[in-house]
């Protein structure tokens, strides 16, 4: 890394501050707790006109601000704490600091105030103004108390990317940004779409020119290329691979994927004008649930799109090039179940949450897309929660500021606005547990070097959008957005990360992360295989000694996938002798171990001091016939025992105690069958396939059958069988074909659900219950042989070359009903068509490589 100047007076010194650990801010700050202000006390409020004053406090009906001025000792971070209400449900204002906008006041529901948080909000010494205006209204306000700010660790806890079968340099990607994470912020800059006002490297030559320096991000978008109705190649896919390959840089792409307005009249295959397509909420009909779900327009339409994305991804993959990946973004819009903007999240986060799994589903594993650094964008509103897809389905959490731009008055107010949004930040750092990083995706301002180091805001990266062509969207480069000398302190500092300061090894790099989980630290390292040795560690449990005979314990452990892993519970026995029952197994490919101990074992006389101890964890190489260490984490230590009482302790592999949870159980519970009524379709059922999702323990072994009146009038079992995953989950999938055309009817049941106890060699019954059930599948009467377009009975070359004749001109080269039936309207066959397609032009490319003149 080369040496930067720092622009500004003790922009060297903040900078060291920032990682101090943020325990010691408290003792930095005048003692500020306890400072109350009451909202009907006119020594301290002012309010407009249409502000009711009522006797504990002020109303905001439909309008109307409210301004408190209070005072602090000593400049620094606090939290300002609004005791209120919203009236008929939960609402957000707008919320101004001495004229600067520092993001959202969250107001819950009810009849009675509570508290309502706005954390780490930058107060000067002396008097400040607080401005509250309305932007949902309806809402009681009683006092606020202002605290000084305890700011949390910056970290996260869950740095593995959700896709199992990521390649290496996804992962090492994500390995050092998680190393930079809260000490640096990383630069980003997007692209100008296709068509803009000025080319696509406008915004990068003028920071070269300006500062002298590259962003390390680049933000690209695909939703121009891959949309159906209008889409060509913009050479998106191109300029990544520049931009990764030959300047070292990284990749974030958003999708602002267009829909036709009326999707009815809409011909599935057409082309229509940009203008009669949107991507707004309003402007169009197109369906969220409809997209995922089989049989609309909508599903034939959207599996297009990413059907076409996933061509360019695999492309990417085959260079070993990762992505981080943006779609379906701001779905929330101005908060709660109806403030969306855009057509994916107008009808809900329910509908939303299972799109976003329908679209991770269908690029991860249909298309095998394993390149993907998955973000999702969230807002810090109370409601925001209900939106996010969940941990699995996550890798990064981004957030889109906008704050130069006021909306209060009902109109567009633009206003210089430098803020470093800490208080968002660490709200919603703290809303998903610190389990992933948060970013800046997209902003206006970038805020300055010494407002992010001052606030300790610690985002992951930012990323500027592009200048749109006018004063009030250029937001690169007019000041009201950034000024120049931000622009250059930014770059040029040493906090910002710029391109030319990434490692040369970004890609293939061994990198220590730093994750925290519940508040402690945590170094989460890739080994040297040739170095790293394991060291046993353990960690200290409390047993309960009133009566063990029929206790278990169980322990999870995450290590390194199909690691073998073992240790032993050791305490002092009867006669004092320092003893241990030994436990051992292999991790499952998601690196996780879970192990059963009978403490029935362990003489009741015995000391009360117990430890889990881990002696090894090692994945065995069959070409070197050796086994390397891995390093790895014990999570939980679980008991059951004959009171029904399981204690639940999650922990660190340094040994220290986190979480501690108390739950009931039955000790004594025996699995008794589960019975399911599921509605079937009529008419045949050849080739369709019931799909319904479990919910249980952890790693369950679970069985059961599909039940129906079979042919002859006797009761039919189609069995089926498998195992939860570590989340307690499964989705089980059952062939119809055998179920009469005549049954609109039939049960799935449970018919066993257990855990396999690896010391006493018994199975653990445990409840399990089905949560949803679909049904899927042509059940046509042709015979379907997916991706068979010229009707031969093979799948070959010859079909791929077919099926894109028939997608770039379907009057020129149709296909008949069959042909159509194997190829284009079911999910099973895009993508083995997709999967050849992808083959015949890697064929193409090697041909032009071997005769590049031809």
């Amino acid at each position: 890394m080369k040496v930067k100047s720092l622009r500004r007076a003790g922009s060297a010194i903040l900078a060291a501050a920032i990682a101090l650990n943020c325990s010691a801010v408290g003792s930095m700050l005048a003692a500020a707790a306890g400072n109350k202000y009451e909202f009907e006390d006119s020594s301290c409020t002012s309010y407009s006109s249409d502000i009711i004053v009522e006797s504990t406090g002020l109303y905001m009906e439909g309008s109307g601000t409210i301004t408190m001025t209070v005072n602090v000792e000593t400049a620094g971070t606090y939290d300002l704490i609004f005791y209120a209400y919203g009236v008929g449900g939960s609402k957000q204002q707008g919320l101004s600091v001495n004229g600067t906008s520092v993001g959202t006041l969250n107001i819950t529901a009810g009849t009675d105030y509570v508290p309502c948080e706005v954390s780490a909000v930058k107060l000067q010494a002396g008097e400040n103004v607080i401005e509250i205006t309305k932007s949902w209204g309806w809402s009681k306000f009683d006092c606020l108390v202002i605290e000084e700010t305890v700011l949390p660790d910056i970290g996260a806890s869950d740095i593995t990317l959700c896709d199992p079968d990521v390649i290496p340099e996804a992962q090492k990607l994500m390995n050092y940004m998680a190393s930079v994470y809260g000490t640096n912020i990383i630069s980003g800059q997007q692209e100008i779409y296709q068509y803009g006002p000025h080319d696509y490297e406008y915004e990068f030559n003028y920071l070269q020119d300006l500062t002298g320096e590259m962003p390390a991000i680049r933000g690209f978008d695909y939703g121009n290329f891959t949309c159906p109705a209008f889409g060509a190649d913009d050479g998106s896919t191109d300029r990544i691979i520049d931009w990764v390959k030959n300047k070292n840089g990284i990749a974030t792409s958003s999708w602002h994927i267009n829909v036709p307005n009326d999707i009815d009249s809409y011909t599935i295959g057409s082309r229509i004008d940009w203008s009669q397509t949107s991507y707004s909420a309003k402007d169009n009909n197109f369906s969220p649930k409809n997209a995922y779900t089989e049989g609309t327009k909508e599903y034939e339409y959207y599996l297009q799109a990413l059907e076409t994305l996933a061509t360019e991804f695999n492309e990417l993959e085959e260079q070993g090039i990762p992505v981080i990946w943006r779609p379906l973004h701001e779905a929330e819009g101005g908060g709660g179940e109806t403030g969306s903007w855009f057509w994916w999240g107008k009808e809900g986060s329910t509908v939303y949450k299972e799109l976003w799994k329908y679209t991770y589903d269908v690029l991860t594993n249909d298309f095998g897309c394993h390149n993907l650094i998955w973000e999702w964008n969230s807002y810090n509103f109370e409601t925001s929660g209900n939106w996010y897809p969940g941990d699995e389905y996550v890798d990064i959490i981004g957030y889109d500021k906008y704050s130069c731009t006021d909306w209060s008055t009902g109109s567009a107010v633009l206003t210089h606005n430098d803020s470093s949004f800490a208080s968002t930040f660490y709200g919603i750092m703290e809303r998903y547990g610190s389990a992933k990083m948060v970013a800046m995706a997209e902003n206006d301002s970038f805020s300055t070097v010494d407002n992010l180091i001052n606030d300790k805001a610690g985002w992951l990266y930012f990323c500027t959008w592009y200048d749109g062509g006018s004063a009030d969207i250029n937001f690169l480069s007019d000041p009201m957005f950034n000024t120049k000398q931000d622009t250059i302190d930014m770059y040029q500092s040493e906090y910002c990360i710029t391109l030319d300061e990434l490692p040369a090894d970004l890609y293939s790099n061994e990198i220590t992360a730093t994750t925290i989980t519940t508040g402690t630290t945590t170094t989460v390292t890739t080994p040297d295989p040739d170095k790293y040795v394991f060291e046993q560690f353990t960690q200290a449990v409390d047993v309960t000694k009133d009566g063990i005979e029929g206790e278990t314990l169980t322990i999870t452990i995450k290590g390194e996938p199909t690691a073998s892993i073992g240790g032993g519970l050791c305490y002092t026995d009867s006669t004092g002798e320092w003893t241990y029952i030994e436990w051992s197994g292999n991790a499952d490919k998601d690196g996780n171990l879970v192990c059963v101990i009978d403490l029935g074992q362990v003489d009741a006389s015995a000391d009360s001091t117990f430890e889990v101890a881990v002696w090894w964890s090692n994945v065995w190489d069959n070409a070197t016939e050796s086994a390397t260490d891995f390093p790895c984490e014990l999570v939980s230590v679980v008991e059951s025992g004959s009171e029904g009482t399981t204690t639940t302790t999650t922990t660190t592999s340094d040994g220290e105690t986190t979480t501690t949870t108390t739950t009931t159980v039955d000790p004594d519970f025996v699995f008794e069958v589960v019975k399911y009524p599921v509605e079937l379709p009529e008419g045949s059922k050849e080739g369709k396939i019931i799909s319904f999702e479990l919910e249980g323990s952890a790693n369950a072994s679970v069985g059961g059958g599909l039940c129906f009146n079979g042919a002859d009038g006797e009761w039919t079992n189609v069995e089926w069988s498998g195992n939860l995953d570590a989340d307690g989950k499964g989705t089980f999938e059952v062939s119809l074909t055998d179920v009469p055309d005549s049954e609109v009817s039939a049960e799935v049941q449970i018919w066993w659900s257990n855990v396999w106890d690896a010391v006493n060699e018994v199975g653990i019954d445990k409840p399990c219950e089905m949560v949803s059930y679909e049904v899927f599948g042509q059940g046509a009467e042709l015979e379907i042989i997916y991706g068979d377009a010229d009707l031969d009975g093979e799948v070959k070359m010859s079909d791929v070359i077919k099926v894109m004749c028939y997608a770039s001109n379907k009057q020129a080269y149709p296909l008949d009903e069959e042909a159509l039936n194997n190829c284009m309207f079911t999910r099973e066959a895009t993508v083995l068509i997709h999967q050849t397609h992808f083959q015949f032009r890697r064929r193409l490319l090697s041909l032009l490589k071997l005769f590049p003149n031809q």
